[in-house]
């Protein structure tokens, strides 16, 4: 999987600011941002790989349990 964030670099405040995305919008990403970003990039950067990692692996177990149980698969969302 592939995602994509774009900065703006604002100089005088010595701060990076979310420009564009490609995030799932049910991860948290403008709170992480207004949270982490000014401060500290790395540990946003950080909070934000752990959120897109269990969104990936999740994502792979539910194709994992259609392959494995597909009649189940077909009632749950």
């Amino acid at each position: 999987d592939s995602f994509q964030l774009e900065f703006r670099e604002f100089r005088e405040f010595r701060e990076f600011r979310l420009r564009r995305h490609s995030i799932p919008p049910f991860i948290p990403l403008e709170r992480l941002s207004r949270q982490f970003l000014p401060q500290n990039p790395r540990e946003f950067l950080g909070i934000l790989f752990q959120h897109l990692n269990a969104f990936v692996a999740r994502r792979h177990q539910w194709e994992k349990f259609q392959v494995k149980i597909p009649k189940y698969s077909q009632i749950l969302p």
